[in-house]
């Protein structure tokens, strides 16, 4: 870490934490196409895992809007396209057909993942979410000296 530089105050040792809450709304970040940096990369990261929670269900405009997790440039490394709709509170989202289950194993696309770009999610299908929450936990540690991940 450049400088010693602790990435936050309440996580001081390995591996370190970062969390981001994402509200969708049809005119911005849930809008058709567009691509959303949930956390600022600098250098080379290991990503221990990634644990994305919807706690509130997603909702559509119209059409079928479906939800994509990744990195800039390769926006389904994590999760492919996922029907929006299918997202309801309490389910962690690791795959294409969420289900609500007291527990789940991570696939290995969400861990020990090697990245130097922004972790995003990208809106793609025929139109846009118009409202819902997901809380994306990202564990990582750094690979590179200036290596950093925080949240948007």
């Amino acid at each position: 870490m450049s400088g010693g530089r602790i990435p936050s105050r309440f996580y001081t040792r390995p591996p370190y934490v970062a969390r981001k809450t994402i509200t969708f709304a049809a005119g911005g970040n849930g809008a058709n196409g567009v691509e959303t940096d949930l956390f600022n990369l600098t250098g080379d990261v290991i990503i221990i895992a990634i644990v994305p929670k919807c706690t509130t269900d997603l909702a559509e405009s119209a059409g079928t809007p479906s939800l994509e997790l990744g990195v800039n440039n390769d926006t389904n490394l994590f999760i492919d396209a996922t029907i929006a709709t299918e997202l309801d509170a309490g389910d962690f989202w690791v795959d294409t057909t969420p289900t609500e289950l007291g527990g789940v194993a991570l696939p290995d696309r969400l861990k020990d993942i090697l990245i130097n770009g922004n972790i995003s999610n990208k809106v793609v299908g025929t139109n846009n979410i118009s409202g819902g929450v997901i809380e994306y936990t990202v564990y990582w540690l750094p690979v590179s000296t200036d290596g950093l991940v925080e949240a948007t």
